[in-house]
């Protein structure tokens, strides 16, 4: 069984935590940053307990798109005229995550 790597995404939430309340991002930002941190720890508990079928593709692109946001989230950082990439970023993976729940082959 596969399972999504959810201490990447662990990193991907703090991360949107701390961005949510970063001064050097504008408050829009700031409040996305906050929601889509929201978002995917909900759906990190969900994928805490759910297992797919060995050799699922979609777990294996998930788990690359989690470390490319994490990798988004680093420079977005460093270099604020990134930060409107990295919030879509986000929300890409958020959608991938939520479609990713409907392919397990369990989810406790």
């Amino acid at each position: 069984m596969m399972k999504v790597d959810t201490s990447a995404l662990g990193d991907v939430i703090v991360q949107c935590f701390d961005n949510s309340t970063d001064g050097r991002f504008a408050r829009e930002q700031q409040d996305d940053f906050f929601a889509k941190g929201t978002r995917l720890r909900e759906l990190q508990k969900k994928l805490l307990s759910a297992h797919f079928n060995d050799g699922t593709q979609r777990v294996v692109d998930a788990n690359v798109e989690v470390k490319a946001v994490n990798a988004d989230l680093k420079a977005s950082a460093t270099s604020l005229a990134q930060t409107a990439t990295t919030l879509n970023n986000i929300a890409h993976l958020v959608g991938t995550l939520d479609q990713l729940l409907n392919v397990a082959a369990t989810v406790v």
